[in-house]
């Protein structure tokens, strides 16, 4: 009996020795597994970093937001550098402040909703909300009915005065008009200067034969016969009848001139003879 309470009293604390001891024996052995797998596990992680360090880079144009709210058109971003010229759709341009940002704030609708943006050489295409791209275009509608005339306005001042325009073609000749009545009678006009002296005419034939003449009073007594005659002498005809005035010059002598009192041109009738219708008549006889 003691035998047997002695090894029971014995059998606990063996137990407990060998379970001391084989936890001695395994924590190296677990350590060392351990850390092993941490060097495992750990390697993903740097290989992961690796990674995030050699993705791509950053765009150089960057749009945090682009919507149409409120009626305007909203788009903000960055750019890489400050004070770059940043321009939408070719037309509207900003400059990018010191941290490189830009924002576009005004009452436009890109067509397509695609907005272009521009920085230097780079660019990009944003999409924008809340924008309904532009429908094609309706049909015309019909025309309506024409308003009242409206009232005319003040007349404008006269322009001024334009540049003579080129000569006309001369136009067909028109028709003769109508004769108008007769005109007052006019004053006379002055006396004209005698015309040219005509052509001599044609003999005329010699008229009747007319009656003898009363007997004449005895004439004044002529000079003597030693005196020389002068070269020229007058002739006249104070009363013609109906027929007519006739001068005549001596044998022996022309007759220079001739004039009738009316005006008229006297008729010559050879070289030593004329004739005027009525009214009396002068002449000059000559001697050659």
């Amino acid at each position: 009996m003691p035998t047997t309470q002695s090894l029971g009293g014995r059998k606990p604390i063996g137990s407990a020795l060998l379970f001391a001891l084989s936890l001695a024996l395994a924590g190296p052995a677990a350590a060392q597994d351990q850390g092993t797998a941490q060097g495992t596990t750990a390697a993903p992680q740097g290989q992961a970093r690796a990674r995030t360090k050699a993705g791509p880079s950053v765009q150089p144009i960057q749009v945090w937001d682009a919507r149409i709210e409120g009626g305007d058109l909203r788009i903000s971003g960055s750019v890489r550098k400050s004070g770059v010229t940043v321009i939408l759709d070719d037309d509207i341009s900003v400059l990018s402040d010191r941290r490189g940002r830009f924002e576009f704030r005004l009452p436009y609708r890109p067509a397509t909703c695609v907005a272009m943006i521009k920085a230097g050489e780079d660019e990009r295409e944003a999409v924008v909300a809340n924008c309904a791209p532009e429908g094609p275009a309706g049909k015309a509608g019909e025309t309506g009915p024409a308003g009242p005339q409206g009232t005319a306005g003040l007349q404008g001042p006269p322009g001024p005065k334009g540049d003579a325009g080129p000569k006309g073609e001369q136009g067909p000749k028109g028709e003769a008009g109508t004769a108008g009545l007769p005109g007052a009678k006019g004053d006379q006009g002055p006396k004209g200067e005698p015309g040219a002296r005509g052509e001599r005419g044609a003999k005329g034939d010699p008229g009747p034969k007319g009656d003898p003449g009363a007997k004449g009073d005895p004439g004044a007594k002529g000079e003597a016969a030693g005196t020389v005659a002068a070269p020229f002498r007058v002739v006249r005809a104070r009363s013609c009848p109906e027929t007519g005035c006739t001068l005549s010059c001596d044998a022996g002598e022309v007759l220079a001139s001739a004039t009738c009192q009316t005006g008229a041109a006297a008729m010559l009738d050879g070289e030593a003879k004329a004739s005027c219708p009525s009214g009396g008549m002068v002449g000059i006889c000559a001697r050659p």
